[in-house]
């Protein structure tokens, strides 16, 4: 069978084939920092396929190997991958602590990009694979948390078939199909959306061992006339919410609450009120409870569903319509699923 090429970018680009030597070529022009090797078996094609999209500083991959695949880095990458393994098993090898990881299918793992790592694809795997370099990860984190980045990032295998794991990777896969066909004006804002979404999953939803930190810098060390506020705009999602009455919640002038989110949140409270509401109404919209984005809009208190609507994009990195579409077809099929 022919070799089967598509175009192939510096830093993004896909392509198929069906020999060794395709294989290899098109993984270096992609992922130049491993050395690829697939090992020789019966005289037969080797089917591969393997896309690469862009997001920003950060990428998304996904691959399909029918026949076995080897990667071991050649120098220190300062990069953290996260490897979501649909299908087949990922094995890491550590050649300076002598360890083995294990990624077996429907786990999500991290792995850092070290001279002497070797990855160990099965035959008939299916991966997802989110690169982030570690200097992304560590303003990330301290933009959230406004404290220092002390440890590298680690991800142990985690099932993603359910819970915040399984959160990230919808996002990631939803990124990767409207990304492939968006168009070049609009192909910026929704990668730069995209990233920081996922960005934000992954240190909010994600078990890794940087999780007490996130959680206690963000959140236990704000003032308590702060945490008042949010709680109040916790309560009153539905109900519309003035300044005024936040500073009576808290117990404190407006200025005076105004210039803690400022220096805590990075925002004014109705920013951050506007952020809570967006978010309550994505959780609704995942779980394909919405009957209308305009009755949605109008319950969470947004007077103009076209501005809401631009806000989600915004947050979210595709419209409210777009994604309770996609969650509705995905409620559906599990349903079918279950039935079959």
């Amino acid at each position: 069978m022919p070799v089967l090429e598509r175009a192939v970018g510096q830093n993004s680009g896909s392509f198929e084939v069906y020999s060794r030597d395709a294989i290899v070529r098109n993984l270096e022009a992609l992922e130049s920092n491993w050395k690829w090797t697939v090992p020789a078996v019966h005289d037969s094609d080797y089917p591969f396929k393997f896309s690469k999209q862009s997001l920003e500083s950060t990428f998304i991959a996904f691959a399909e190997n029918t026949e076995a695949l080897q990667g071991v880095a050649r120098r220190d990458m300062p990069r953290v991958s996260i490897l979501f393994v649909l299908a087949g098993e990922i094995e890491v090898y550590d050649g300076r602590t002598f360890k083995t990881l294990r990624i077996p299918a429907n786990y999500v793992a991290s792995v850092n990009g070290r001279t002497g790592k070797k990855l160990t694809i099965s035959p008939k795997s299916a991966w997802l694979w989110f690169q982030v370099p570690e200097a992304v990860l560590r303003q990330s984190f301290e933009e959230l948390t406004g404290k220092p980045y002390m440890q590298e990032f680690v991800l142990l295998p985690t099932s993603f078939c359910q819970g915040g794991a399984h959160g990230l990777y919808q996002t990631l896969r939803q990124a990767e199909n409207e990304l492939r066909v968006a168009s070049s004006e609009t192909l910026p804002m929704l990668a730069g959306a995209y990233k920081q979404l996922a960005l934000i999953k992954l240190f909010a939803k994600l078990p890794h061992n940087l999780t007490d930190a996130f959680n206690d810098n963000a959140h236990n060390n704000a003032p308590r006339q702060l945490l008042k506020a949010e709680a109040h705009m916790r309560k009153n999602l539905h109900d519309a919410v003035s300044l005024k009455d936040l500073a009576n919640a808290a117990n404190c002038s407006t200025r005076a609450l105004q210039r803690m989110f400022y220096l805590y949140r990075g925002d004014t409270p109705m920013g951050i009120l506007c952020n809570y509401r967006l978010a309550a109404a994505h959780d609704l919209i995942e779980a394909g409870k919405a009957e209308s984005i305009t009755d949605l809009a109008m319950s969470f208190q947004f007077s103009n569903p076209g501005r809401f609507s631009v806000l989600y994009k915004s947050a979210y990195g595709f419209s409210p319509s777009s994604a309770l579409r996609f969650s509705r077809e995905a409620l559906r099929f599990s349903r079918e699923k279950d039935r079959g």
